[in-house]
């Protein structure tokens, strides 16, 4: 039996058009953060940094929200909320347990980010770009790992850990 050497691998993505350059090394911090923040020391995920029409499709297609949001999360473990009319008759994968070879790490999702909405709440909360980019990204990896803010309690507990993880 192998050893595996624990460490979390994020990939970070993004559309031409925004250039996220600048600012990747830092994201890409902030969400190793937030999983060690909740004891996670081994898992490959990705960022990726859209524009609003990707987010709003996906927005409609897997939450039934027919408009632009700022993240979505796309979790391997935790299903999300449809609000939607009516869901298609997909199965989901949710049911199975897959095993994790030797030497491989466990994926455990995607965090999708419109850019152009993420400058337009940088504006409004009156905080630079990197910083508002830096803030979804830790809230759609709490989603990942199943974090939510629907209900008083949970939302207390969310902003908490994103609070202290911003702070660093």
């Amino acid at each position: 039996v192998r050893q595996l050497e624990e460490s979390i691998v994020l990939n970070c993505h993004y559309d031409d058009g925004f250039d996220i350059e600048p600012f990747k090394v830092d994201l890409i911090k902030v969400g190793k953060d937030a999983l060690q923040k909740c004891g996670i020391s081994s898992c490959e995920a990705s960022i990726y940094i859209t524009g609003d029409e990707y987010l709003k499709s996906l927005n409609e297609r897997y939450r039934g929200i027919d408009e632009v949001t700022d993240v979505l999360s796309f979790s391997n473990d935790h299903e999300g909320e449809y609000y939607g009319v009516e869901e298609d008759n997909r199965v989901g994968l949710s049911h199975l347990e897959f095993i994790i070879p030797d030497g491989l790490t466990k994926q455990i999702g995607e965090v999708v980010i419109s850019f152009p909405q993420a400058e337009r709440q940088a504006l409004e909360h009156k905080m630079n770009l990197q910083e508002e980019l830096k803030f979804l990204v830790i809230h759609g990896f709490l989603h990942l790992l199943g974090y939510d803010h629907i209900k008083v309690d949970e939302r207390k507990e969310m902003e908490s850990l994103e609070k202290e993880i911003m702070a660093g």
